[in-house]
């Protein structure tokens, strides 16, 4: 039951979801992850930061997030800072 899960297996789950109902009905070949690593500890995070990395079925992959997890399987890692001066 979905409900049993913790909250980073949920995001684990619902982020499987999403992928496989963005390829089927939407035949996209861009997903872009919004601080998929939510409530995941360390161990979970660099399982799913690995398991991304070996997605194939979309063309442009886009990880946006604060955790530094995901600079080891990336091409492109793009830092923005703000500028309080």
């Amino acid at each position: 039951r979905f409900v049993n899960l913790s909250g980073g297996e949920q995001m684990c789950a619902a982020l499987a979801i999403r992928l496989a109902l963005l390829k089927v009905l939407a035949d996209i070949d861009i997903a872009f992850f919004d601080e998929p690593t939510t409530n995941m500890d360390r161990p979970r995070r660099e399982s799913l930061a690995e398991a991304i990395a070996r997605i194939r079925s979309f063309n442009q992959l886009f990880v946006i997030s604060h955790d530094d997890t995901f600079e080891k399987v990336t091409e492109n890692v793009i830092f923005v800072e703000r500028d309080d001066s």
